[in-house]
Order: C-alpha cells, then sequence, then structure tokens
C-alpha cells in the first residue's frame, strides 16, 4: 500500500483558512469544499486545503465540490 493522503480535521481547516468550524461545515454540507466522510466524519485532503490558502485552487461557488463517503457498513 502507497502512502496514505494527510487528512486534515473540520477544526485544523477552519484554523487554516480563519473560518468557524461551523462555516467549514455549512461550506462542505454545501458541496463547496471537497472532503472526506469516513462514517459520518468529515476530513479534508491537506493537499486541497494547501491549494486554497495559496490561491491555486479557488473556492467553487456552485455545488460542484467532490465528496467521498466511506461507510463502515459496507
Amino acid at each position: 500500500m502507497g502512502q496514505l493522503p494527510e487528512l486534515m480535521t473540520v477544526a485544523e481547516v477552519a484554523e487554516a483558512l480563519r473560518l468557524s468550524d461551523e462555516t467549514v461545515h455549512r461550506w462542505a454540507r454545501q458541496g463547496r469544499m471537497e472532503y472526506v466522510d469516513i462514517c459520518g466524519v468529515k476530513r479534508f485532503h491537506y493537499t486541497y486545503i494547501a491549494r486554497l490558502v495559496s490561491g491555486e485552487t479557488a473556492m467553487p461557488d456552485d455545488v460542484s465540490a467532490e465528496v467521498i463517503v466511506i461507510d463502515s457498513a459496507a
């Protein structure tokens, strides 16, 4: 197995983007931010957040962000 991507918590993303935790949750729910759903817990790829912070990736205005859901029941 290759190296796994570093994942960030909602609190870490909020701190990096200088937002509240609730704003990060809301934007993720609205599809404005890509995230991974691991059994109901949101995690964000470090590289995606780093691109947002650097301005390399724009925050989408529409609801087209990618969401990956991992469910333990599968």
